[in-house]
């Protein structure tokens, strides 16, 4: 009789702890932000005007317009290189809601045209590459002066491939409207 009061005051001395957290719920709120398919431009969360887990979003009608014009020029670079286009993705380069990086799959072993472009800014790089197990990590790194748009061809493996913007500096620069992208076409 002992022993089953033992066993039962051990059960419920582990099941009291549990009690406290059987009713807790934690969320993360993360940043989503919708694969591009086509060239125009992704429509951040602060463009939207959504402002849960993002900076407040931007008010001044000159930058958005200047924003605006600037993506229409960079996609007018980006468009120039042609083939079917494997990867594309654009982003703004200053202001706290900044940057881009993305991937996608590599459908076939080949070489592949990378063109990346900036506008608005007086620099920026872009990194593009594949990881390979056994393989040594040595992305391409494009780094643009933003007066037009810089092509290379590299060799890709079946697999995936990255693309990635890289930033200078702080997060916290200064919003003029500055974008950048790349596109990946085979």
């Amino acid at each position: 009789m002992k022993d089953k009061w033992r066993v039962i005051r051990l059960a419920l001395y582990l099941l009291i702890p549990l009690t406290g957290t059987a009713g807790c719920v934690y969320e993360y709120p993360e940043p989503v932000r919708a694969p591009t398919t086509g060239s125009e431009p992704v429509e951040t969360p602060a463009a939207a005007g959504q402002t849960a887990g993002f900076p407040k979003p931007y008010g001044d009608p000159h930058i958005l317009e200047q924003e605006a014009r600037n993506y229409k020029q960079l996609d007018n670079l980006l468009k120039a290189t042609p083939g079917p286009v494997l990867l594309q993705e654009v982003g703004p380069l200053d202001g706290p809601v900044r940057g881009f990086g993305t991937t996608e799959k590599v459908p076939a072993t080949g070489h592949y045209t990378v063109t990346a472009a900036c506008i608005g800014a007086t620099s920026a790089t872009v990194s593009v590459g594949q990881e390979h197990p056994g393989a040594p990590f040595r992305p391409l790194e494009l780094a643009l002066d933003c007066t037009g748009a810089t092509s290379q061809v590299i060799a890709l493996q079946e697999g995936y491939v990255f693309a990635h913007l890289l930033l200078p500096g702080p997060g916290d620069t200064p919003w003029t409207g500055a974008v950048g992208g790349v596109r990946v076409t085979g």
